[in-house]
């Protein structure tokens, strides 16, 4: 029988993981951040939070709930730029605590729910940088495209 992650945190309580991918940077690295994920128990999840859920596909993600509505949050990770509603019924859990490198970090820190706000709150900034990046590299494409080498 598989050990999945809903199997661990239904019998232990608990599952703890390395983070893989870049949507949560620069707060989670690939490959080198923890985090220790609880089941959510009786209450719903609250901004900032960061829920793991799985996608219909089967997909596991970990992304930050930026907000909080009648049976589905509105989530987006921290280095992405769409938002995705998330139904109650695909939470699996919560981040509890994590490891960035060795210094431990509490989900309900003070100045972890600072930095989750302020991140969400330079959002547009982030997203302007982003496009302006993207608008760059398509003229790059474009300009070069045609050259070759000699």
């Amino acid at each position: 029988m598989t050990n999945t992650i809903e199997k661990q945190l239904a019998e232990e309580g608990y599952y703890v993981s390395t983070t893989v991918g870049a949507s949560m940077r620069p707060m989670l690295r690939n490959r080198r951040d923890r985090v220790i994920i609880r089941p959510v128990g009786e209450g719903r999840l609250s901004k900032w939070d960061l829920p793991l859920y799985k996608r219909p596909d089967g997909k596991y993600v970990l992304h930050r709930v930026i907000g909080v509505k009648d049976g589905y949050y509105i989530i987006r990770g921290d280095n992405t730029y769409v938002k995705e509603i998330v139904p109650d019924e695909w939470i699996l859990g919560v981040v509890t605590e994590f490891y960035r490198g060795d210094r431990h970090v509490t989900a309900h820190n003070k100045r972890y729910r600072r930095y989750a706000a302020f991140w969400h709150a330079i959002y547009p900034l982030r997203k302007a940088i982003h496009l302006v990046r993207l608008l760059g590299s398509k003229i790059k494409r474009k300009l070069f495209s045609g050259k070759k080498k000699a």
